[in-house]
């Protein structure tokens, strides 16, 4: 683990007030010597080894740098203040009270030596994520006509902005929720993110790492997903209901109830450190699958607090095992007994020369796409997309820049309906797409290039791998 530079001159200037008040000796002490020093020499010379190992023994502060800015503030990132906020952004200050109350020994709610799971995911990745996810507060149109009157008064000539009629500007949505009334019930929409205090992150970031932890889920491989759904908000509520840290749907709570118990009794029958910490929070793991509500309208057992997000990151665990395992069952079918000419997808491979390409790494594309699609059709579109390459192999090869998902369609793309409009839209001239246009273009989906560029975000602002993994979503 390397040390952050303001750590290292916390420790050079202990060293260096060391030397000074105890005086130029060598630190380079060997016990046993009778010849090395005198008996003073020998006292002050130990007391400077004491010092050197109590150093060594500090936590080392925590790096908090960033190429970001969050308003005045350049380049670190800092916590929010409940002062700073306002009382409409401070409406979950009360239930993380109550989750103190219900974890007295600070497990999750209090903080802990964060220099243990830095090689994990820093907690830093936690603070930036949710203070990046969307915006302080929604805004209504009136307010904000009101912000572009004010810019003028400051900005350039060059910087002015057209000030419209209130009926031309748009409500901001209102992507989060309160489960004040109910805490198994129908959520509150509400449009203003909670304040990113050091309790708030803290609670979210123990929990994941946690939940990682218990479960057997890469902490870094899911980041890049978390912050393009939830910014792991604990209060996150979609536009089709979707809710929670994990948005979950209807459809996602059904497949985490199909499995619950199997993975409940992994949780309860583990020593690990992780899963005692998480089975000694009461409400964090539901009596039975019967308990996991998957009615539309009643999200807030996931989302209320206690005992989210642990409870949330808990169904996220067992949604991602339960998914990843289907969606390579699909990648992995061979056979098909209605359809005599079934060909699966690394049969296509084989016939489109892709034998030395990491196959792993394409079942992590089509893995993280049945997130939003489904475990079984990504693997569908895969097949489909090869056939249709297929058909131009000779002329045009498939090589790794057809699995580039650094990509993005333009706003009159998006316009195009999906299907052949799409594909002329994107300009292609004859060429074959690659498998994110043709995603794009005949399946209306650009979930990949979302987490990915969730990804290239993360790697750019915290510096590359510090919260994603190693060519993520990459050949």
């Amino acid at each position: 683990m390397k040390q952050s530079k303001a750590s290292f001159w916390v420790y050079t200037f202990c060293c260096f007030a060391s030397f000074v008040a105890f005086g130029g000796y060598s630190l380079y002490y060997q016990s046993g010597n009778s010849d090395y020093a005198s008996t003073a020499e020998e006292q002050v010379l130990k007391k400077l080894q004491t010092v050197n190992q109590s150093l060594s023994g500090m936590t080392p502060k925590e790096d908090m740098s960033c190429s970001c800015q969050f308003g005045d503030q350049a380049n670190v990132l800092s916590f929010e203040k409940p002062s700073d906020c306002g009382p409409d952004r401070n409406y979950l200050q009360d239930k993380f009270q109550a989750f103190k109350k219900i974890d007295p020994k600070g497990l999750y709610a209090g903080g802990r030596d964060y220099s243990k799971t830095a090689d994990v995911l820093p907690r830093k990745c936690a603070l930036y994520i949710m203070k990046r996810f969307w915006k302080d507060r929604a805004l209504s149109p009136e307010e904000k006509r009101e912000a572009d009157i004010e810019w003028n008064r400051t900005a350039p000539p060059s910087d002015q902005r057209e000030v419209k009629e209130v009926k031309d500007y748009r409500q901001d949505p209102r992507l989060f929720s309160k489960c004040d009334d109910d805490p198994n019930g129908v959520p509150e929409r509400y449009g203003h993110k909670a304040c990113v205090t050091e309790d708030y992150v803290n609670l979210v970031y123990n929990s994941l790492i946690d939940v990682a932890d218990c479960l057997d889920v890469p902490a870094k491989f899911i980041a890049p997903k978390l912050s393009n759904e939830s910014g792991l908000h604990v209060n996150a509520f979609g536009l089709v209901n979707d809710g929670g840290i994990g948005q979950f749907t209807d459809q996602a709570l059904a497949d985490v109830a199909q499995n619950y118990d199997n993975f409940k009794g992994r949780i309860t029958g583990s020593t690990k450190e992780s899963c005692q910490r998480l089975r000694s929070i009461p409400g964090v793991m539901p009596k039975n699958s019967k308990e996991i509500l998957s009615s539309d309208s009643n999200r807030c057992h996931a989302i209320s607090t206690p005992p989210n997000p642990l409870r949330s990151l808990v169904y996220y665990g067992i949604f991602y095992h339960s998914t990843k395992r289907n969606s390579n069952g699909a990648f992995s079918r061979s056979t098909d007994s209605k359809d005599p000419n079934f060909r699966g997808a690394e049969a296509l491979m084989k016939e489109a020369g892709l034998e030395g390409y990491d196959i792993e790494k394409i079942k992590e594309m089509i893995f993280v796409m049945a997130y939003n699609s489904g475990p079984g059709r990504p693997a569908v579109f895969f097949r489909e997309w090869l056939k249709y390459r297929l058909e131009t192999i000779k002329k045009y090869p498939i090589t790794k820049a057809d699995f580039d998902m650094n990509y993005w369609p333009t706003g009159p793309q998006f316009k195009a309906k999906v299907g052949d409009a799409r594909v002329q839209a994107l300009g292609k001239k004859g060429k074959p797409l690659t498998l994110a246009e043709y995603l794009f273009a005949y399946k209306d989906s650009v979930y990949i290039a979302a987490v990915k560029a969730q990804a290239r975000v993360l790697d750019k602002g915290l510096g590359a791998g510090t919260c994603t993994e190693s060519k993520f979503l990459e050949l």
